[in-house]
């Protein structure tokens, strides 16, 4: 049991940090502009390997889909393509805002919205007691948090403006925003990033409504770490119709195609994205089976605040807060420190249930 844990916490552990830096390689873009890289990064991420980890990890796949109504893959279908709205803004804000900024809002509102949405929607009672108290004040810490990061963020932007660097990203950063920030784009943006964020939730709902899909493929021999690896492929194809139809747009009309005849390297950068964001998300997956209850509890925090972090680490790595003023940072990472005491606070609400 010991062992399991300390393999549950490793998984939740690389998952954080997976997640956290998949998006890194979006700064390393030369040639492709932002539309190319969010249409490679779609295809891998949300089409490819969730194909070919459920083939090479679920005995008969093909048998565990046709065995179901078609009710039990439209309802994930559905869900994924609302969440793949909420996954499309966070690709903008990422290509606006830079990584420090959208990962902290994106995962402390996706937190919040996430845990607090079946309480109010399905547990109502529940919102007077201790449980939900908490969850209330985690909220507002939320909040608070993103309140303070989008300050900071703004800061930021403004100081990059004066210093004359536009939005505050290298020039030869092909895939990263080179607008002139303004306060009403950069309020749009950070609008976006909250919607985004309530939207990732979506995710777990359409995984929520997989459990036929799960159970028929543990009944044809899938391991229980492994099983839910035959929904992802469901519920991603309907993110992915919303990003890639998005990125077709905007290759059309901006006339980017031609980009694709980069190197090597230009697709690589996008693939190996995908590929960290998939991997995150099926180690996380299987790390709450080992986990047991402290999956959604202390499991929960460990990836959340890992993920959130690395988004930091990765932001300080490619320079976003270059020559930055001290006051200006302060605040940014004052938001994130509360973020991370309302994840703590999230995931202690289990054990008041």
């Amino acid at each position: 049991m010991h062992i399991a844990l300390i393999d549950g916490f490793l998984l939740a552990f690389a998952a954080g940090l997976a997640v956290g830096m998949n998006m890194l390689p979006i700064k390393w873009q030369r040639t492709y502009s932002w539309e190319n890289f969010w249409l490679v990064y779609s295809v891998v991420s949300l089409l490819l390997v969730p194909i070919i980890l459920a083939l090479w990890l679920v005995p008969h796949l093909g048998a565990v889909y046709s065995s179901l109504p078609s009710k039990s893959l439209l309802r994930p279908l559905l869900f994924g393509a609302l969440w793949g709205f909420g996954q499309l803004g966070a690709g903008v804000c990422v290509h606006r805002l830079g990584l420090a900024l959208s990962s902290a809002i994106l995962n402390g509102v996706g937190t919040a919205i996430g845990t607090l949405a079946p309480l109010m929607l399905q547990h109502r009672e529940m919102l007077f007691q201790t449980s939900g108290l908490l969850l209330m004040v985690a909220t507002a810490v939320t909040v608070a948090g993103v309140a303070s990061c989008g300050l900071g963020g703004y800061h930021r932007e403004q100081e990059a403006k004066h210093q004359g660097r536009r939005a505050g990203f290298a020039a030869n950063e092909s895939a990263m925003s080179q607008a002139e920030p303004t306060r009403r784009s950069y309020v749009a943006m950070v609008m976006v990033a909250v919607i985004s964020g309530m939207l990732a939730a979506l995710l777990n709902i359409a995984l929520s409504y997989g459990g036929d899909v799960i159970g028929q493929a543990r009944a044809a021999g899938a391991p229980q770490a492994w099983a839910p690896f035959a929904l992802w492929p469901i519920a991603l194809l309907g993110g992915s119709i919303v990003n890639i139809a998005y990125s077709v747009l905007l290759l059309s009309r901006n006339k980017t195609w031609g980009k694709f005849k980069g190197s090597i390297r230009e697709a690589f950068n996008p693939a190996l994205a995908g590929c960290l964001w998939m991997g995150g998300i099926a180690l996380y997956s299987s790390a709450t089976t080992f986990l047991g209850v402290l999956g959604v509890s202390v499991g929960f925090a460990l990836y959340t605040i890992i993920n959130i972090l690395t988004g930091q680490f990765a932001a300080i790595f490619t320079r976003e807060w270059h020559r930055m003023g001290a006051k200006t940072y302060a605040t940014f990472v004052a938001g994130i420190v509360l973020l991370c005491i309302a994840v703590v606070i999230i995931a202690s609400v289990n054990f008041f249930t």
